[in-house]
């Protein structure tokens, strides 16, 4: 066998700069073979993600269609990028607010960084369920904040009465709804109810209204909060264009608020800039509801399918309201993981403190779902 360094004496060049030319000849052959699957229609070497929660059909045509029109030279211009302000402009439109209330950001994660860093502290705790999208507690542990974590019910919903207990005091309360991985969700009078009453007890304290998959919800399973973050000053939500817009490589998210929260928000933590293309596709899909709505019907076929499939192996699965499920496969996710992974079908993380018995799996297309059911009852049965 030849190796790097047998490879490069042969070639009469220093170390150095012969492993280079090798690595630089690997990554170019890398780049040719990624290129060519990908003109294939066969991405991430062939292991079908359902690990991230996003979309497997990608951005509608009205996106695309805009993203290779406005893919010219102009790119080269984009220090100041074409229709970021646009963008803002349209979400205030859209939610009939002014566009001082709206925060853009690199996708929501950064927001979320930004409202524990601007209203928790050593002093001020955050308020959270677990489990349930964890960057927010995340951040809270990173900077020294304590971390009230509730439990989410036998039901796997948020225990919204023992989350109201907990948040006197704290600096910010989390609420993901629908709640991420357990795709369960609360009506509007349920979230009014919660929000009224930990504002009447802690005044002070800031709630976060997680919205990231409202997209997907069944009709009439949910509204948006934004009544309640146009009457208090100390509620806001975020949205993420990464889900059922489908552009999660393009890392577009924002948050609708009073302008002097998402100042705080925005003071503590960057947002990072959201690209031209970035902003131009959002701006599309933003108010493409045809699309919105395909996408929607297409996910709950899939989730119907799968649910079904788990259901007649004899495992319990929450009704969800997400581009996911949440199994009580009564085994470690790790191992349910790792068997998965062989077959080359990537499933969620751990999620504590349900990681010895619950997986969160991703909604991928009908192919790629049909192929994952094949796979989960080989690994279920052996």
């Amino acid at each position: 066998m030849v190796t790097r360094r047998d490879f490069v004496k042969r070639l009469g060049l220093t170390t150095a700069t012969g492993l280079a030319l090798v690595q630089g000849l690997e990554r170019k052959n890398l780049y040719a073979q990624t290129l060519e699957a990908h003109a294939q229609g066969v991405y991430d070497n062939g292991v079908i993600q359902l690990n991230q929660n996003e979309s497997a059909r990608g951005p509608g045509s009205k996106t695309l269609d805009a993203i290779k029109a406005h893919t010219t030279k102009r790119v080269g211009r984009g220090y100041a990028p074409d229709h970021v302000n646009e963008l803002k402009e349209s979400i205030a439109q859209r939610f009939d607010v002014d566009s001082s209330h709206v925060l853009l950001g690199t996708g929501s994660t950064p927001i979320l960084e930004g409202s524990v860093r601007a209203t928790c502290s050593a002093s001020r705790a955050l308020v959270a369920a677990v489990p349930s999208y964890s960057t927010s507690e995340q951040t809270a542990v990173k900077i020294g904040a304590e971390v009230r974590r509730v439990p989410l019910t036998s039901s796997q919903h948020l225990n919204l009465e023992a989350m109201a207990k907990a948040a006197p005091g704290a600096g910010l309360v989390y609420v993901c709804n629908p709640n991420n991985p357990s795709g369960t969700v609360y009506g509007a009078d349920a979230i009014e109810a919660f929000v009224r009453r930990v504002l009447r007890e802690s005044p002070d304290t800031i709630v976060h209204i997680d919205e990231a998959y409202i997209n997907y919800a069944d009709p009439g399973a949910m509204e948006t909060a934004l009544p309640l973050v146009k009457e208090f000053k100390n509620v806001f939500i975020t949205r993420s264009f990464s889900k059922a817009h489908a552009l999660a490589g393009l890392r577009v998210g924002y948050a609708i608020g009073h302008p002097d929260l998402l100042g705080r928000i925005s003071a503590a933590w960057g947002m990072g800039d959201v690209n031209m293309l970035g902003a131009l596709a959002a701006l599309t899909a933003l108010n493409d509801d045809d699309h919105i709505e395909q996408e929607r019907l297409e996910n709950f076929d899939i989730k119907t399918f799968v649910t079904a499939a788990f259901t007649e192996l004899g495992y319990e699965v929450p009704y969800t309201h997400t581009n996911h499920i949440f199994v009580n496969l009564r085994r470690p996710a790790a191992e349910f993981r790792e068997a998965c992974l062989a077959h080359n079908i990537l499933v969620g993380r751990d999620f504590p403190p349900l990681e010895k018995t619950h997986c969160r799996i991703s909604l991928g297309s009908r192919e790629e779902m049909t192929r994952a059911v094949e796979v989960f009852r080989r690994v279920l049965k052996g």
